[in-house]
């Protein structure tokens, strides 16, 4: 049987050893970006690890052609696609850290739920209606007259 000293000195390891992991996945983050194309190639984002945005480039001038209301809903729509992804590699990058401690039963907060987080990840079925739920809403807006 273990002495308490050994117990101690073993978790004591053990948290040296989980915030260094998370020292390392803090700083791999800090430097991460994501980078997406809209489905129609006119628009592409990159954001950081806190879906902060870092740079919006238009392609090809097609984006001249689109109504307002159509740009920005393509915007907005690769903004959120870009931030799904990098939610996932957030969660992908911290996943094993809070898999190798060891559970705390009874104790509030000790336990991680990234679904709770951020978001379960949606099946195809329900990204199709979203788009298409996204579709209808930029059908739906109006532009406000320009003002003289």
């Amino acid at each position: 049987m273990e002495s308490v000293e050994e117990r101690l000195a073993k978790a004591m390891q053990a948290l040296e050893t989980t915030r260094a992991a998370v020292a390392d996945a803090e700083q791999r983050l800090r430097e991460a970006t994501v980078t997406v194309t809209s489905r129609d190639r006119s628009v592409e984002v990159t954001v950081g690890a806190q879906g902060d945005l870092k740079a919006l480039r238009f392609h090809d001038g097609r984006y001249r052609s689109m109504a307002p209301a159509q740009l920005s809903a393509v915007v907005m729509e690769t903004i959120g696609q870009a931030r799904a992804r990098m939610s996932r590699q957030v969660v992908e990058t911290y996943r094993p850290i809070s898999e190798s401690v060891p559970a705390l039963p009874g104790l509030p907060g000790a336990e991680i739920d990234w679904e709770r987080l951020f978001g379960s990840d949606e099946d195809e079925s329900a990204a199709a209606a979203r788009r298409k739920q996204a579709a209808r809403l930029r059908d739906e807006i109006v532009e406000d007259p320009a003002q003289p």
